[in-house]
């Protein structure tokens, strides 16, 4: 068998095998049970890498392994990698193309021409022809402008990087002070059903003595049983809160983990005019709505290049193996322009589209600044609210507790009814909630500002604990 059978039987198996492949059945049911299994288990995998029970996190470690493991940061992660290729691939028509063309002719039979009253061949019975073909623009203003585009784009795009891990950092600051609010919430609540059930014997016994009627004594039942079930329902959206945590950071919702109280954020300082000029230079989303512009401008450009000729050099190499040519290779050149002289006014009106997308661009970002303005006044006014309540609730539970302690003495000395300390002691209970929640809205909103600001910090250092991965 010849080397060209050999080669065609290997191409053609090829096709088939291609073809087999595309056309193999989809098992969905089977598809789906892998996945299931082995995710599962890559993902526990993951998370026993990144974290270990008994090691607390602080909010630190918590940010790092957020923006190491969260899929919203990989996937702009993978679009800031494609609009930088799209760049490469713009940067390519400022560069020659080359195409390489080979061509084979067997004439059977042999290509033979009648002269006057004899016969002579034109060529060859076989011939192979290798042609180089390179083409390059040397006018085109459309590349330069196409160019600047894609370069405005991936510019864009590391800045909606910046911006996802802005945002990841600030959900997982306040998943974070939530769940430790959510520990000190379930400790007080704890500490309170302990507080009542002393109480509820102390009331038993005295509605033994008959110092206390019933419904009393039935009151101060009433009130362990709401304590029981405060617990139960903090515990459960405590599980509920660690795991948006964990699936927040990339891991497993069902691991365990342990946080450690970390130290409070501090707001930024200044006016709130100070605030908004500071946010209007830094917020993400108005560097974007300049690059914005930016791209609609070149597009501007490009339509107004439809009205340009565009000019081409080309070049072109022959080798041919017919002996029946006088040359048995050579070279061709020259250049080739092209202008649209009309179609139906589609260069006309692309060009108006253009400009009126240029002038939406900038109320785009005028809109934007706007946008960014107000969230930054409703995060500073949300901020100084948040401080007065967290002082408020501080004082309500310092007075709370003071007159529980009185109430609780005056009690034990029979000076006051079952109903009225327990009356107290429900009041001192919600006091000491509300001034854990308050502190806890305190934070998120201090986290809302710097965010409001494009501040979010997202340069951390690696955790140093040995499960960080």
């Amino acid at each position: 068998m010849s080397k060209k059978a050999v080669m065609s039987l290997v191409s053609l198996g090829s096709v088939v095998l291609v073809t087999l492949a595309g056309c193999r059945s989809f098992n969905g049911e089977k598809v789906r049970r892998e996945h299931a299994e082995s995710y599962q288990e890559q993902l526990a995998l993951k998370t026993a890498d990144a974290i270990k029970p008994q090691e607390p996190l602080t909010l630190d470690d918590c940010i790092v392994i957020a923006l190491e493991n969260s899929l919203e940061v990989k996937s702009a992660d993978i679009q800031s990698r494609i609009a930088t290729l799209e760049r490469k691939t713009a940067f390519s028509n400022f560069l020659p193309t080359v195409s390489l063309n080979y061509r084979e002719m067997h004439f059977d039979p042999e290509v033979i021409k009648k002269i006057g009253g004899f016969e002579a061949a034109m060529s060859d019975k076989r011939v192979r022809e290798v042609t180089w073909d390179i083409q390059m623009s040397i006018f085109n203003p459309a590349t330069w402008f196409l160019y600047s585009m894609y370069s405005r784009g991936a510019e864009i795009a590391d800045l909606v990087t910046e911006y996802t891990r802005q945002m990841i950092v600030l959900q997982v600051t306040a998943d974070y002070f939530y769940c430790l609010s959510l520990d000190e919430y379930e400790r007080a609540v704890a500490s309170q059903l302990k507080a009542a059930e002393a109480l509820h014997t102390e009331v038993e016994a005295f509605r033994t003595e008959g110092l206390v009627t019933d419904w009393q004594a039935g009151e101060a039942q009433l009130l362990v049983q709401a304590r029981e079930v405060e617990l139960s329902r903090t515990e459960r959206t405590r599980t509920q809160a660690k795991a948006e945590l964990l699936t927040d950071m990339g891991l497993s919702p069902l691991a365990e983990i342990t946080l450690q109280p970390e130290t409070p954020l501090e707001p930024e300082g200044g006016t709130l005019e100070a605030l908004v000029a500071e946010a209007l230079l830094c917020h993400p989303q108005l560097r974007i709505s300049d690059l914005q512009i930016e791209i609609e401008q070149e597009k501007v450009k490009t339509a107004f290049t439809s009205f340009l000729p565009v000019l081409l050099g080309f070049a072109s190499h022959m080798d041919s193996s017919d002996s029946f040519l006088k040359y048995s290779n050579y070279w061709t050149g020259g250049l080739a322009a092209t202008m649209t002289v009309f179609n139906g006014f589609a260069n006309v009106n692309e060009y108006k589209a253009a400009k009126e997308r240029r002038r939406e661009s900038f109320i785009e970002r005028e809109q934007a600044s706007l946008a960014v303005m107000l969230e930054v006044i409703r995060a500073h006014l949300a901020l100084e609210t948040a401080r007065e309540e967290t002082a408020l609730a501080s004082q309500a539970l310092d007075v709370a507790s003071r007159h529980f302690r009185e109430s609780r003495q005056k009690w034990q000395e029979g000076l006051i009814r079952a109903s009225e300390l327990l009356d107290v002691t429900a009041k001192r209970d919600q006091a000491q909630m509300q001034a854990i929640s308050a502190h806890f809205q305190y934070q998120v909103t201090v986290a809302t500002l710097l965010n409001a600001m494009g501040k979010t910090k997202v340069d951390y250092e690696e955790p140093e604990h040995d499960g960080a991965s």
